[in-house]
């Protein structure tokens, strides 16, 4: 009997061992992730001229979707819920068709200065009434939902 009931606390310490060791190992993950994770933000791309900026690109986290460009003239936006934030533009094309395009927001947790840089160009270029050439991105079923990739004034 004494064998196996220290057979049986032997086999309780390999199990707590292990046990501590998986989680241990699970808690190491979620800290890589953490720390390597904000590679998969987007890092959004100024293009100046004359000391302006000229372009946006690499404004989407998106992989693995289709790009596309669209040429047109921008007729909506709206911001987020704070009002701060641009979160979407309609931009209607020569033939008279508006395209719904979502704008992402990554570029919030970068450093303050490319932050204010994106933000303010954003706001400039895709200000209602202005021509503006766009690349996006379409993911989901067909392509259907479109991210704001890049932007130029025309």
């Amino acid at each position: 009997m004494p064998s196996q009931t220290s057979q049986r606390a032997a086999n309780g310490v390999l199990r707590s061992v292990v046990a501590d060791a998986f989680a241990t190992a699970l808690v190491s993950l979620a800290i890589l992730l953490l720390v390597f994770g904000s590679a998969a933000l987007a890092r959004p791309k100024l293009t100046y001229a004359a000391g302006k900026v000229a372009a946006l690109s690499n404004l989407s986290t998106d992989e693995g979707c289709l790009p596309a460009k669209l040429t047109g003239r921008v007729v909506k936006r709206e911001f987020g819920r704070d009002g701060l934030y641009l979160q979407s533009v309609v931009l209607e094309e020569k033939s008279g068709q508006r395209t719904f395009i979502n704008v992402e927001d990554g570029y919030r947790t970068l450093d303050a200065a490319t932050n204010g840089s994106v933000k303010q160009s954003l706001e400039t270029m895709l200000a209602v009434g202005r021509p503006v050439a766009l690349r996006v991105l379409g993911c989901g079923a067909a392509a259907r939902m479109l991210t704001l990739d890049a932007v130029r004034p025309l």
